[in-house]
């Protein structure tokens, strides 16, 4: 049955191509591992069939030779096959570059290839490994034991009584993949757990879920894996993923809000690929994800409780913030996966979920224009229906902006089109290359344009108050942290801008063109990809290190030092380096970038003094202002003050994104809001305000009020 399976493989070219069709490459090229002994003329006058039954005709093939060996040294005899058992060095022969998609370079990095350790060979027979070790750190053990499942204390006596491994071998290729029959690697789908060929082979030893014929826990949630350190004294968190691939449906929105980890979506072919490199098993970037805010913090809430001894299972990430350093809402605060309003929330979700959600973000992502998000499915969620919801929710997984997150391949929209408009035309942001994938989430939902005002700050708005309803307007038309909007400001026009005023970026402003031409490491980028992953922790997206207090201390991105290399004030550098304008410190760095970002927030402070004052309250909470002490928003230019308060205050990277387009819509909110006239001044209390005074022109001498020109 061996021809059978195999000719059902990719060895067996189970497309059928054609010997010709190397995709345009040579044949001298390609065929070194697609066709190297030239077998797939034998196969046709064979009369083998494929899975179809149909006969096979010529084509190129990975035949037995290639990876057993000359095939004279087996005929008559045997035991003459020169690689009866064919290890990873036989993969590597094709599996080793790009073409082979580098499978033999990953593996020989991995921790698969040194699963042999001091810690699994029996005391008393240091060169035997213990059985219940071998199941997953050794070959044999793997293949031999494949059908042993269970929590620590269950494989503890499973194996009781079974022999040690001697001379086993470590995990290979062969542990995992059947070259003969590419359909069952290690254990089938749905053979022993409820998913798919690689969730099944995957978690047999990274274990996550119980079997699915488990007496009083079918397909549930395994707590309690072999390593896991509250039932095994040498266990260790780095070592399980139940920990960090389960969210707990009882903690759900109608709870406590807190997503406790990742979901797996069992069922899927690459269930395990859809985040990892599998052949690599390097969770570097997997890790630096899990810090960030795309993750939800998940990794530091896990850490925080280890360190305090508390339950890290139930540690994730919190609607409110608890036990995370982020807030964590844009993942928490709602029942995403709700596409009907018939969850605890109450409310339809689905014009949310294609960025609160990794499904929705993969939808969008892979086809704008025909995103339908009534097709968003979140069958791997518990207990979710196309008419109902789960009380789990996503993360922005991997997947979400990866079509291929092993191989590291995005997702590609091309340019994006915002969901509101500009003189009534709809807005499209510049294609931007990889930061196309940024920008649907972080380039606004709404701009001034959404309110239909008159344009004139004088308008009377007394007749409207803050919140929803009728005689009712809020100021939320931004919504939150888009960035990509603030650096297209040109195209978006989201901030209110007061008329007569000039808002048009400032000549030399390039922070738009980074990643695009030529002004970052690397073009075709895009500024998002090009700032906040010039890093050497990329996947956290976090551009400078904060202290616990919130003080920039380091400049982490090494995309700024190309143009701010000191010329005009300090250079934006990593590490002390001497550019042409001499020595540029990373401390002089962080100090410019702390003294704008508190320059910025108090701006945002005295806008916020002056609102109340003018009875125009901000709450801190949605729809964010209360004009019951003012009795309305006044005028427009109060209301237009209002929106660029909440637009910015969601917005904390505005003094980089943009940073004269955010000046000058602070500066003419403040200088609106004092008297009902743009008067070109706005007086600014030094004592009180010292940053926001030298962020508007102050020299951070002259003591008392400094009066600060628009700029």
């Amino acid at each position: 049955m061996v021809d059978k399976w195999y000719m059902s493989t990719a060895h067996g070219n189970n497309n059928d191509l054609p010997d010709a069709n190397f995709f345009g490459n040579p044949v001298s090229e390609c065929g070194v591992c697609h066709d190297a002994l030239g077998d797939g003329s034998r196969l046709e006058s064979a009369a083998v069939a494929d899975a179809t039954g149909a006969p096979v005709f010529n084509r190129p093939v990975v035949s037995c030779e290639s990876c057993h060996g000359g095939g004279q040294f087996h005929n008559g005899q045997p035991s003459g096959i020169p690689f009866a058992k064919p290890t990873e060095d036989q993969c590597a022969s094709c599996h080793q570059d790009k073409h082979g998609l580098t499978v033999a370079v990953d593996y020989e990095n991995s921790a698969h290839k040194n699963s042999l350790n001091e810690h699994i060979y029996d005391d008393n027979a240091p060169t035997e490994v213990r059985a219940r070790c071998s199941k997953c750190h050794t070959d044999e053990g793997a293949r031999q034991y494949r059908l042993v499942a269970g929590d620590h204390d269950e494989l503890v006596t499973a194996f009781d009584a079974k022999a040690n491994l001697a001379d086993a071998s470590r995990v290979t290729c062969r542990t995992c993949h059947t070259p003969h029959e590419e359909e069952t690697p290690l254990l089938a789908a749905n053979e022993m757990f409820t998913g798919s060929v690689q969730y099944n082979t995957c978690t047999n030893c990274h274990q996550l879920t119980y079997p699915a014929s488990h007496a009083t826990n079918p397909d549930g949630w395994m707590k309690d894996a072999y390593h896991a350190p509250p039932v095994n004294p040498y266990g260790d968190y780095a070592e399980i993923i139940s920990d960090t691939h389960y969210d707990d449906p009882a903690t759900d929105f109608s709870t406590t809000k807190v997503i406790e980890g990742y979901v797996v979506r069992r069922d899927q072919d690459n269930s395990c690929a859809d985040c990892h490199n599998l052949h690599s098993a390097d969770n570097t970037i997997n890790n630096q994800w899990a810090r960030s805010a795309h993750g939800g913090h998940l990794l530091e809430a896990k850490e925080a409780a280890e360190a305090a001894s508390a339950d890290v299972f139930a540690a994730g990430a919190n609607d409110d913030g608890a036990g995370t350093p982020g807030f964590a809402a844009a993942w928490t605060h709602y029942d995403w996966d709700d596409s009907n309003g018939t969850g605890p929330g109450g409310s339809n979700r689905q014009s949310c979920q294609m960025c609160h959600t990794a499904t929705g973000a993969a939808n969008y992502l892979s086809d704008p224009a025909t995103y339908d998000p009534a097709n968003n499915d979140f069958g791997h969620l518990s207990g979710w229906t196309a008419n109902g919801w789960s009380p789990q929710n996503e993360l922005l997984y991997c997947w979400g902006c990866h079509s291929d997150a092993g191989q590291g391949e995005l997702r590609n929209p091309g340019a994006i089109t915002r969901p509101y408009s500009v003189g009534g035309v709809p807005v499209t942001l510049p294609d931007l290359g990889k930061s196309n994938v940024c920008v649907n989430c972080h380039g606004a939902r709404g701009n001034v344009e959404e309110y239909a005002l008159a344009g004139n700050p004088a308008t009377d708005m007394s007749a409207l108050n803050a919140g929803f309803g009728p005689g009712t307007k809020n100021v939320t038309e931004a919504h939150y942290l888009v960035a990509a909007a603030t650096l297209y400001a040109a195209d978006t026009r989201i901030g209110y801008e007061y008329a007569g005023q000039n808002y048009s970026p400032v000549p030399f402003f390039a922070h738009d063109g980074i990643g695009l031409n030529n002004d970052s490491p690397e073009s075709g980028h895009g500024p998002c990809v090009a700032c906040h992953m010039e890093t050497e922790e990329s996947h956290t997206w976090e551009l400078v290190e904060k202290d616990g207090s919130g003080v920039i201390t380091a400049l982490k991105s090494t995309a700024c030092i190309e143009c701010h290399d000191g010329e005009h004030g300090p250079g934006l550098v990593v590490e002390d380096t001497t550019t042409a304008f001499g020595l540029q410190t990373a401390t002089a760095a962080a100090a410019f970038l702390q003294e704008e970002a508190e320059g910025y927030h108090q701006a945002l402070d005295i806008l916020e003094a002056a609102l109340g004052a003018r009875g125009v309250v901000f709450t801190g909470s949605y729809p964010y202002f209360d004009t019951s002490a003012a009795g309305s928003w006044i005028n427009e230019g109060v209301f237009g003050a209002a929106h660029n308060f909440n637009y910015l205050h969601h917005e904390p990277g505005g003094f980089a994104h943009n940073r004269y387009y955010v000046k000058r819509l602070l500066f003419d909110s403040i200088d609106w809001v004092g008297n009902d006239t743009l008067d070109g001044t706005i007086d600014i209390d030094t004592a009180t305000y010292p940053e926001a005074a030298k962020w508007f022109g102050w020299d951070g001498v002259t003591p008392g009020v400094f009066t600060a020109s628009r700029p």
